[in-house]
């Protein structure tokens, strides 16, 4: 007797973000303002033509289209809501049905697919009461694409309606973004987030301990499908309950890395940084984002004490916040704002450089060790004063900020270091002279002194003064340029209708910003303002000047005390 062989066809398991996806709009979390239009619409029968709705990943925008879409061609609607019981609704739940047709902006972007839209988009729908374009990614649409598209989507036959989704849409053309009625997701609160997690929790049998929903709604950032996806990975860690130790275990501890590798940054433990980041390759943006993330806390934590609300959800626990508030004092506000641009910078390099990731994080993180074991600024600015003090007030070159040159500090001015034996004082110069010498500028991180209205500001000839000035004048002029002089410059010397600002360590693109003609005039424009007269101020760029060759402080410092320079 032969046997006889059955098939079995697996289940397939339906992952959370698919199985839990809002079907109605009264199902939909949060999103209350584009519920409200959409609805407002379907009920007084003023559905546009063509709708864009835009928002970060996991918000909600294709699924929405996909109940307006439901809606829209519901065998009992149109209404505020689709029945999902008709053979419309269902089919357009299964991805089958015929007048509601899904396309992927990424696969589908060129000029020959928006064509075929575009014929097949004349004939009138098959079942429905409308023929519904949905382009996820529209964005990835060539710009050809979008031209071939822009009149049939503004004047679009009665039966058809576009909808599109976009994460980006500042890469939708213009003349597109014109046509059509454009809805922004906002990210999720974690409230909304946790609330769900908990209904999902209870639905699925799932017993999860206090504190993992917040902590599921915190990593997912404003995105109810990335909460969802997490909430599987934990899951199918096999384990009986949900707790905080398996989602630590589910990212190596992400939160408690970053405070280890902020604490050997601010030590200035560079070896040490390295050996915490992770064996593997390929999480750079994930350890940028922990350590921006822990960072903010700490600073939240420095300047608005452990009990500020914005801290409830990185740091549930009260030590928790007493951790970031040391690591605030460690650090220093000053040193902490410089560290958050650095890794600012770092996340945007990252993303246009993915293959050098972990070179890019690694300079970083070194770049941070240098000013994270540097003495603290108000120190060395006391030592340099009292070393003027013992100098008898002879003048000296002006340092620049800390951020024009990041450097160690020398062994002269650390803290266990013997102070240098003070050199001779030069002949002392005229009045007239000592009274147009340099004075210090400001160091990076020290905020400069707020400077007085122009009607009431003291005009000044000291280099102090006029640097502090300066920067608040060309503040208000340019910020961005501001930043770069503030950062990476330093006034070397201010004489008379003449002053020399140096700068050093510039990226290509702040070359590109501070050399710049335009740039030049309004760097001589602030400084005359700040001073009250015209200044002509002239840049310095340190990386530009070869070896050997003489700069123009240093040649002016030759020229005063009749001396040579040797190479």
């Amino acid at each position: 007797m032969a046997r006889r062989w059955h098939y079995t066809r697996p289940m397939a398991y339906l992952v959370l973000a698919r199985k839990y996806r809002p079907h109605s709009f009264a199902e939909l979390v949060g999103q209350e303002a584009v519920k409200a239009t959409l609805q407002g619409a379907l009920e007084g029968d003023r559905v546009g033509h063509a709708y864009l709705f835009a928002g970060p990943r996991g918000t909600g925008k294709t699924t929405v289209a996909r109940i307006l879409a439901k809606a829209l061609n519901c065998e009992k609607g149109p209404g505020l809501e689709p029945c999902n019981a008709c053979d419309a609704c269902k089919g357009a739940d299964r991805g089958s049905y015929a007048d509601l047709i899904e396309i992927d902006g990424a696969s589908n972007n060129g000029v020959e697919n928006v064509r075929t839209l575009r014929d097949q988009a004349a004939y009138a729908p098959l079942e429905g009461r409308y023929k519904i374009y949905l382009i996820d990614e529209v964005h990835m649409l060539s710009k050809p694409a979008f031209n071939a598209l822009l009149k049939t989507l503004e004047e679009p036959p009665a039966h058809v309606k576009f909808l599109f989704a976009t994460t980006e849409p500042n890469r939708v053309i213009d003349t597109v973004l014109s046509r059509c009625q454009v809805l922004k997701l906002t990210p999720l609160s974690e409230e909304l987030i946790a609330a769900r997690l908990d209904e999902v929790f209870k639905a699925e049998g799932v017993p999860a301990v206090d504190g993992v929903s917040r902590e599921l709604a915190r990593r997912a950032r404003g995105g109810m499908r990335d909460a969802l996806s997490l909430a599987d990975q934990v899951l199918s860690r096999g384990a009986e309950s949900l707790t905080l130790e398996a989602l630590i275990a589910l990212d190596g501890g992400g939160r408690a890395r970053a405070a280890g590798i902020l604490e050997l940054i601010a030590s200035g433990d560079a070896a040490g940084v390295l050996q915490a980041l992770p064996v593997d390759e390929g999480q750079e943006g994930e350890v940028l984002t922990e350590l921006l993330d822990h960072l903010r806390a700490a600073v939240l934590a420095g300047l608005c004490g452990p009990n500020v609300p914005h801290l409830q959800t990185h740091a549930p626990l009260p030590e928790e916040r007493t951790a970031l508030v040391e690591l605030a004092k460690k650090i220093g506000g000053a040193r902490a704002e410089l560290w958050l641009t650095d890794l600012l910078s770092a996340r945007e390099r990252l993303r246009l450089l993915p293959a050098l990731g972990r070179v890019i994080l690694e300079a970083a993180l070194l770049e941070m060790c240098r000013d994270g074991g540097a003495a603290d600024l108000s120190v060395l600015v006391q030592r340099l004063e009292a070393l003027e003090a013992r100098l008898g007030g002879a003048p000296a070159p002006a340092p620049g900020p800390v951020g024009a040159s990041r450097e160690p500090s020398r062994p002269a001015v650390q803290e266990r270091s013997p102070a240098p034996r003070a050199p001779e004082p030069p002949p002392a110069a005229p009045r007239e002279q000592r009274s147009s010498a340099p004075a210090p500028a400001p160091q990076r991180g020290q905020a400069p002194r707020k400077a007085a209205s122009s009607a009431q500001r003291v005009r000044s000839n000291s280099a102090q003064d006029a640097w502090v000035g300066f920067l608040e004048e060309l503040k208000g002029v340019s910020p961005s340029l501001e930043q770069v002089i503030h950062r990476r410059g330093s006034l070397l010397k201010f004489e008379g209708a003449r002053a020399l600002i140096e700068l050093r360590d510039m990226r290509d693109d702040e070359r590109g910003q501070a050399m710049d003609r335009r740039s030049g005039r309004q760097i001589n424009k602030a400084f005359s303002a700040a001073i009250g007269r015209e200044v002509e101020v002239e840049l310095q760029d340190a990386a530009a000047t070869a070896p050997g060759t003489e700069d123009a402080f240093t040649r002016d410092v030759r020229d005063q005390f009749d001396g040579r320079i040797d190479d």
